[in-house]
């Protein structure tokens, strides 16, 4: 699964696709997973995931229908996409992770991985979507309020996480 950013970044040859994670791939999810271990410690109070707990997470989400994939460029493993098209609880459609490689943060692959995830809500008819942001990663709200979401409300999640629900409209 491939999708195009627009003319500018196809020019560049700076092209972004989708692999769908596959058992092949977990050692490069826990990769990515465990290279940021300040949000795992943000998100479950650990340095980082184990295989294991990565396996329950997984089998939990696809039980919600949640799409994983890793987000590559030329071949090289820059981050990890995970949603759900509809979440039950509110049937709204939910990015759960956007999560850039730590060695290609802060050089826009977040930006672009999010403009990605957009190209193909939009294609699948999806209007607006949301996110949860944990209260504590604040690195990660700096990021989000320069997307332009716009504040839904605040509820703790079943780790007793404060976190903050945004929506975007796909334009």
């Amino acid at each position: 699964m491939q999708f195009v950013l627009g003319e500018k970044v196809k020019e560049a040859g700076l092209l972004l696709s989708l692999v769908k994670i596959t058992d092949e791939l977990i050692k490069a999810e826990l990769d990515i997973l465990n290279a940021d271990s300040y949000y795992n410690r943000v998100s479950t109070g650990q340095e980082t995931v184990t295989p294991e707990e990565l396996a329950k997470e997984k089998e939990q989400a696809a039980k919600l229908g949640a799409e994983r994939y890793l987000v590559q460029e030329n071949g090289r493993h820059v981050g990890i996409l995970d949603f759900l098209m509809v979440n039950p609880n509110d049937n709204c459609a939910w990015l759960g992770l956007l999560q850039v490689n730590k060695p290609c943060q802060g050089q826009g692959y977040g930006r672009r991985m999010l403009e990605l995830y957009m190209n193909m809500m939009k294609e699948r008819g999806v209007a607006a979507f949301r996110i949860g942001i944990l209260e504590d990663n604040e690195p990660g709200f700096q990021f989000w309020m320069k997307q332009g979401f716009d504040y839904v409300k605040t509820v703790v999640n079943d780790r007793q996480k404060t976190v903050l629900i945004y929506e975007k409209t796909i334009g």
